[in-house]
């Protein structure tokens, strides 16, 4: 058989060249068994060979072997490889993940499989899946390693679509719930969280609602929200209103497309970007806007924009803004049901109701007369959740609630025999009540619970008393069970110095602002000190989370630990929590 290292052939049989005296036989990277260098499969188990890159290690890391699948998957030559450790090649986020396994084959002899990203000689990284198995002499001990690597970009990229995909759709539903169950009182609120939600998906730098005052003729800003790590040059935190005849334009293209997408700025005509300087106050260098209908009438407008042009749109970002623009269509100022009906949360009449005319409608324990009669000053009435007047119940303990009355809060004062709901805070703010016994709902704000206590005692419409629960704890914190790494003082070598810690963990507590996790090196952390902690969630595409924390508690082998920097609220933390 023939050297796969200096092309000398060699008797079968023979498992070192008799003149390079390299390995004629290499190790499968899923059983470990020897098979020459000719064969595409494994003769034991069948795994694919002739797609692996192999390269062999010293005991001390350096790079002893290594063939050309692996050459060519990073792209160096064998002189710019050979005798040079490992750990060079290897990402420098991902050095601990490479040692921490190093030291346990080392320590236990038992193979190792892992993920990391290794540097490519053009400057880009590439994931691969590691296979790490010990050769060993007649000693039994341990003097090279083998290390199988196979590219897996395209299983990366195909997970990555599919999360992508999942959290569009959560951010969908989340969006349309947070939204729909607020009141006019705290739409402001949702609707700041939910321009929220949307820019950190599109990765946009500011996200608007400005509503178009038809009698002023103007468009005046209603609820936006700017990304506070990387602000646009300017104040987009405070725009102001602007006529419609300064941006007409803008608005033309708008009426005629709907929607108007700008992956540069600096490809408008000059007269178009003044405009867009007039309107925002600030240089934008990317703008994505669509225009808001209620009915025919066009009420206002979305928009996301970003302060500079690297890179184009997402194709699904203009869809999500569409969606967004309609659905809150009906709760902005100037919308046809609002002025129609003086509430955007009500249904407007149709034009073929007849009021003079009466009619029956049965509810569930509850029978309505609908009359033309107006009520006489001092008579008692009862608006229903349809809101049009005359409409009165008869009495009945299942009355349905006044739609137009809200839940009334006091402090809970333990009584036995109440009802018990536990509620969840949401990242607007807001939190949902909702009554068992007729199921209305209605948002209120944290802060009541701050006012009142962690219980507070409800009064639905329909008279039914029930306690609310604020469960803070529950909503921040998440059990998991995800393995991890972690590094103190940013050293990521294979051997403990004095004052250097890293290693495995455990993440056993997760949430947006920190994580609890287990460790056999617990012991060596101090309260105060700073870490970095590097481990993958349990979603589809397995996202990577590398963050500076700080060491809050220590407990045994226990750590727990608040994220730091500007960084403290990480998108795909947020879209995990939805």
């Amino acid at each position: 058989m023939d050297c796969p290292e200096c092309q000398t052939s060699n008797p079968d049989g023979q498992k070192f060249c008799g003149v390079c005296g390299h390995a004629l036989e290499g190790a499968c990277p899923q059983c470990g068994v020897s098979n020459p260098p000719h064969y595409k499969f494994c003769g034991q188990c069948g795994a694919g060979l002739a797609e692996t890159g192999a390269i062999t290690l010293a005991r001390s890391g350096l790079i002893t072997r290594v063939n050309q699948k692996a050459l060519d998957l990073l792209g160096f030559r064998q002189n710019e490889m050979q005798g040079k450790p490992f750990s060079l090649f290897v990402l420098r986020e991902d050095l601990v993940v490479f040692f921490s396994h190093l030291n346990e084959l080392l320590s236990s002899s038992g193979k190792q499989s892992f993920e990391l990203n290794l540097q490519h000689r053009k400057g880009n990284s590439i994931p691969v899946l590691l296979e790490c198995n010990a050769g060993r002499h007649a000693s039994a001990t341990i003097q090279e390693i083998h290390v199988f690597l196979s590219n897996v970009a395209d299983n990366r990229r195909a997970a990555f679509r599919m999360q992508y995909q999942q959290d569009l759709l959560n951010l969908v539903f989340t969006v349309s719930d947070n939204i729909g169950t607020a009141s006019q009182k705290h739409l402001n609120q949702s609707l700041e969280d939910a321009l929220k939600k949307v820019g950190l998906f599109a990765k946009a730098d500011y996200s608007f609602i400005f509503t178009i005052n038809p009698e002023l003729k103007r468009a005046e800003p209603f609820c936006q929200w700017c990304q506070p790590a990387s602000p646009p040059d300017g104040d987009p935190g405070k725009p102001k209103g602007v006529p419609l005849s300064a941006i007409k334009r803008t608005i033309v293209k708008l009426r005629q497309e709907k929607a108007c997408v700008v992956d540069n700025v600096n490809d408008l005509a000059p007269p178009e970007r003044d405009e867009l300087l007039a309107w925002h106050q600030v240089r934008l260098g990317a703008l994505m806007c669509h225009l808001i209908y209620s009915g025919k009438r066009p009420v206002g407008v979305i928009g996301l924009a970003k302060k500079s042009a690297s890179e184009k749109w997402a194709p699904e970002c203009l869809p999500l803004v569409k969606f967004l623009g309609q659905f809150v269509a009906d709760r902005l100022p100037f919308s046809a049901a609002r002025q129609e009906t003086g509430d955007p949360r009500r249904i407007p009449p149709t034009k073929s109701a007849a009021p003079e005319k009466t009619a029956q409608a049965q509810a569930p324990g509850n029978v309505l007369e609908i009359s033309s009669k107006r009520p006489q000053s001092g008579e008692k009435s009862a608006q229903t959740a349809t809101g049009a007047a005359g409409l009165r119940p008869k009495a009945n303990p299942g009355a349905l609630p006044d739609m137009a009355r809200p839940m009334l809060l006091e402090k809970y004062s333990g009584r036995q025999g109440t009802d018990q709901q536990p509620v969840f805070p949401r990242d607007d703010g807001l939190v949902l009540l909702t009554c068992p016994r007729c199921g209305f709902q209605e948002s209120v704000s944290v802060g009541q619970f701050n006012k009142l206590g962690n219980a507070v005692s409800v009064q639905c419409p329909c008279k039914k008393q029930f306690a609310a629960v604020l469960e803070k704890r529950h909503y921040f914190r998440k059990s998991v069970q995800l393995e991890g790494y972690f590094t103190l003082k940013g050293d990521l070598g294979a051997v403990d110095t004095d004052g250097s810690i890293w290693g495995p963990m455990i993440v056993q507590d997760l949430s947006k602002a920190g994580l609890r996790f287990s460790s056999q090196k617990a012991g060596l952390i101090h309260t105060g000190d700073f870490l970095t902690v590097r481990f993958n969630l349990d979603n589809t595409n397995q996202s990577l989370i590398y963050k500076p924390a700080k060491a809050i508690s220590v407990s045994g082998d226990m750590v727990g630990c608040r994220f730091e920097g500007s960084d403290s609220y990480d998108i795909t933390l947020g879209f995990y929590f939805i």
